[in-house]
């Protein structure tokens, strides 16, 4: 009898016990993900608002150094394309002169992709094949636009930053400080696997669709860019990315008066 009870016991302690590691595990995890979304953005945009204009510029000729070294290769767009599209460019930039981002515009050839990117400073890359692609003045202002507004919206700094706090949130958790020394140059490669979150690409699309209203009377010409790069686009994209598709993006762009 006393050894039944005593099973019993020992049964409901060790039931016991696993609820309480149940319980903490739902609540590391619940606390983890909280950070994540709401402390690590939050953060992110606090330090990268603070941080001084010379990171700025470390960052954006760090990142383009080592992409010319890594993934780029010279543009082999004809002198009058590249001279068309770097006024085009300067173009745009009338309304940002009061920036405190130094802007300029990068052509560059990169495995036949049609890209455009944003570095933290205001360097802007554009591939030979985007230009190719963006057949109309509108749609190449379309796409330098979009870009722009991921400068102007601070977006290249904070997902550097967001990353680089996750990194050493792990680093520390896990006990691996050692490759903390190197956080800010990997971060600085960013610009190669750019992963903003929706709510940023999202703001870069308002941007844009904003400034071509204003420059062209409809943004047509985005919805029309965005169209042709889903075509070409080999990108899955799924529930679980935090990218939009290009679809989304287009409803989006088409229901925004």
């Amino acid at each position: 009898m006393s050894s039944k009870i005593h099973s019993r016991i020992k049964q409901s302690k060790q039931t016991h016990w696993l609820w309480i590691i149940a319980a903490t595990v739902v609540v590391v995890l619940f606390s983890g993900y909280q950070f994540y979304t709401k402390g690590v953005p939050y953060f992110a945009e606090e330090i990268s608002a603070s941080l001084p204009k010379p990171i700025y510029q470390v960052i954006d000729e760090g990142s383009l150094n080592e992409l010319d070294n890594s993934e780029f290769s010279e543009s082999k767009l004809s002198e009058i394309k590249q001279q068309e599209t770097r006024a085009l460019f300067v173009s745009l930039l009338g309304a940002n002169a009061s920036s405190e981002r130094e802007f300029k515009l990068e052509l560059r050839q990169w495995k036949d992709k049609a890209n455009a990117m944003a570095l933290a400073n205001g360097t802007i890359v554009i591939t030979d094949n985007m230009v190719e692609l963006a057949t109309t003045q509108q749609e190449l202002s379309a796409v330098l636009l979009h870009e722009i507004g991921h400068v102007e919206h601070n977006h290249v700094m904070e997902s550097l930053v967001s990353s680089s706090i996750v990194f050493v949130s792990l680093s520390v958790v896990l006990g691996d400080i050692s490759a903390l020394s190197d956080l800010m140059m990997q971060g600085a490669m960013l610009g190669i696997n750019q992963n903003y979150s929706q709510q940023a690409e999202l703001e870069a699309d308002l941007y844009a669709q904003e400034k071509l209203i204003a420059l062209y009377g409809n943004s047509n010409a985005m919805i029309s860019i965005f169209e042709k790069l889903a075509k070409e686009s080999d990108e899955q994209h799924s529930w679980l990315s935090t990218h939009p598709s290009f679809e989304q993006r287009i409803e989006q762009l088409k229901q925004t008066p």
